[in-house]
């Protein structure tokens, strides 16, 4: 049984934007503040990264790599991104799941649920990304984000106050759309913005702006999901 229609659930994700963009703007706006520092930093960074990847490519054996200095503080702007991000993150998840009387301008506090959401972020990070570290195999990874993707909806269970389930007995092709809507979806669209914005000559701008509206777009369905599963299993 297939529980995730994909064009019910694009067109529910869409509609639930629309109607409830106010409260999306108001729970994002202290995670934006909180995020800016290192969003500012941006350029910087990417201009070190480029010079390190320089560095290792002209480098010889047994010569020195050159001293990179990072910007100052850059250690606490990305633990405020880290934690802007998952506030933002629970937000969402809870809005989509609860309503809007559920949160509010405010971020989140509750520390339980923070360490939760790193912990399984690092869960998720480490099993789909490692295997193409290790092996420098694209579809190495593609299989293991497939494996992996139902552990994603604990992230919804988290923000709820739910117990984690690491066992969700998914059908084919349930388990497949999940797959389609939190994976492949969100790097067709990033893609296509990247193509288009080298194309017209528009900077990595629109790529970011790309992967803001797949970061919204992840959540809401990815709740859209929990919910669509969780329900059918209570109904007899």
């Amino acid at each position: 049984m297939n529980q995730l229609p994909i064009n019910k659930i694009f067109i529910a994700g869409f509609a639930f934007t629309m109607t409830h963009w106010k409260k999306i703007l108001e729970i994002s706006l202290i995670p934006f503040l909180i995020s800016l520092p290192l969003m500012m930093t941006m350029p910087e960074l990417l201009a070190i990264i480029k010079q390190v990847f320089l560095a290792l490519e002209q480098a010889k054996p047994d010569t020195p790599l050159p001293e990179i200095t990072l910007p100052d503080n850059i250690s606490i702007y990305f633990i405020l991104f880290l934690y802007g991000n998952i506030s933002l993150s629970i937000g969402l998840y809870r809005l989509v799941a609860l309503g809007g009387q559920s949160v509010g301008i405010m971020p989140v506090f509750d520390l339980g649920k923070i360490v939760r959401f790193v912990g399984l972020t690092l869960l998720v990070g480490m099993v789909s990304i490692v295997p193409l570290v290790l092996t420098n195999l694209l579809i190495l990874q593609f299989i293991m984000s497939f494996l992996i993707v139902p552990i994603t909806l604990n992230f919804v269970n988290i923000a709820v106050g739910n117990p984690s389930k690491y066992r969700w007995g998914l059908s084919f092709p349930t388990h497949m759309n999940l797959f389609f809507l939190q994976v492949i979806v969100p790097i067709l669209v990033v893609l296509l913005f990247t193509t288009l914005s080298n194309l017209i000559g528009l900077g990595a701008s629109v790529e970011w702006v790309a992967r803001v509206l797949v970061f919204y777009w992840s959540a809401i369905t990815l709740t859209l999901c929990h919910q669509l599963i969780t329900t059918s299993r209570k109904t007899p």
